[in-house]
């Protein structure tokens, strides 16, 4: 019931996605016209921005059944399933003794669900950051008893490892569990992760990541901590939309005492949180980190577009819902019942306004796939084709039609 809910969230956001389904940035430019050059299978061994993407490449995969079509609305379906994952994992049976209240799970599934992100939903080019969201739940999971949670934990782990960097994050993350739990199977976690770094970092050189400028300084990052994380993850919005201090007056030094008021929660959970939820804002903070260390954004002052602009959204989510939660968690120490309890309305509230303002995601621009696809099916053998630019980015799709 609340995975079907969750769902329909998701799906009310941007209904288009699936009535009229378009390919999303590398959706189309790279998933799809790979797997179509060189075969679905082939293609899985194929690298792209210095990563494996393993879970990109198998929506390929799963529609090579079917129709060129369809190919949109099948990776638009994948990438439902995996962004949902995780609220049935946390809901299921394997976390009763992790985080006894019900109430409580489900209030962390509603803050992942309900926070904002326009480009993390439901395409399978970004999918990888939800499926990283369920292989930190699968490594803080108790140990599983039956064979299929077993191979279940593995597959994600081995998916999670191979599609993208976070292997990286995950097996400090994974070595640092097994320390505080001493828990066999998760050495066997850890393993696969270890495993999947060589592989990574033999993609690092057959398809090198492009770097731009990054303009890192102090200034920026306080900006890019106070508004895209502490006060994007408050009002739920996306970074730069309303509830925003760069290019404000005065803007770093109000964002420095945001950080500065943050701090105390910050620490207070780095001592005394559940590990569970320490090893959540952990890995949160490698995914901004990294993301900061090497981001993929458009013009050559990254850091200083992601102060002005909704870019790069994908590395902030984790830590977004992490200082949300962590927050909530925070309000439940205070030391009088009234406190919590307004300390949570004023959450409560912050955190509705954005989804009032900014509920649903503008819908993808039609450049009539349908059309395209009869073009590739009808258009004789060795004929090039250029086809639209697709939503999410400036990249045209090419195939050679077979």
């Amino acid at each position: 019931m609340v995975t079907a809910l969750a769902c329909a969230i998701v799906i009310s956001r941007r209904v288009d996605a699936f009535t009229s389904a378009q390919f999303y940035a590398e959706d189309g430019s790279k998933w799809f016209s790979d797997a179509y050059a060189h075969g679905p299978l082939g293609a899985l061994l194929l690298s792209y921005n210095g990563y494996f993407q393993l879970i990109s490449r198998l929506g390929p995969v799963v529609a090579a059944p079917f129709n060129i079509l369809y190919a949109p609305l099948i990776y638009n379906i994948i990438g439902l399933l995996v962004q949902v994952a995780p609220v049935a994992f946390l809901l299921s049976s394997r976390f009763d003794t992790v985080v006894p209240s019900l109430r409580a799970r489900l209030a962390i599934c509603a803050v992942y669900v309900l926070m904002p992100s326009t480009e993390l939903n439901v395409d399978i080019t970004t999918a990888q950051f939800h499926l990283l969201v369920l292989a930190v739940l699968v490594i803080v999971a108790p140990e599983p008893r039956r064979w299929y949670w077993t191979a279940f934990d593995v597959m994600v782990v081995v998916l999670c490892g191979l599609s993208g960097p976070f292997a990286y994050v995950l097996a400090p993350v994974a070595a640092l569990w097994f320390i505080v739990r001493r828990r066999r199977f998760t050495l066997v976690l850890l393993t696969l992760l270890v495993a999947a770094i060589p592989i990574q970092l033999y993609a690092g050189l057959t398809s090198p990541r492009p770097h731009a400028a990054l303009g890192a300084s102090a200034h920026n990052l306080i900006l890019i901590i106070s508004d895209r994380i502490i006060l994007a993850g408050s009002f739920a919005e996306e970074g730069g939309t309303h509830v925003v201090l760069a290019n404000t007056s005065h803007g770093a030094l109000l964002g420095a005492v945001i950080c500065v008021l943050a701090l105390p929660i910050v620490v207070l959970a780095a001592l005394r949180a559940p590990w569970e939820l320490r090893i959540f804002g952990l890995t949160a903070l490698g995914i901004a980190a990294s993301g900061l260390a090497s981001p993929l954004v458009s013009g050559h002052d990254a850091w200083a577009m992601l102060i002005v602009s909704r870019a790069g959204e994908r590395y902030f989510l984790l830590a977004q819902v992490a200082w949300v939660v962590t927050v909530v968690w925070a309000a439940c120490r205070l030391p009088r019942t009234w406190m919590t309890q307004a300390a949570w309305a004023v959450c409560a509230v912050a955190f509705a306004s954005g989804l009032i303002t900014a509920w649903g995601y503008p819908p993808f621009p039609d450049y009539h796939w349908a059309q395209e696809a009869r073009s590739i099916t009808t258009a004789s053998p060795g004929t090039r084709l250029q086809l639209p630019i697709p939503p999410g980015g400036g990249w045209s799709i090419y195939v050679t039609v077979k």
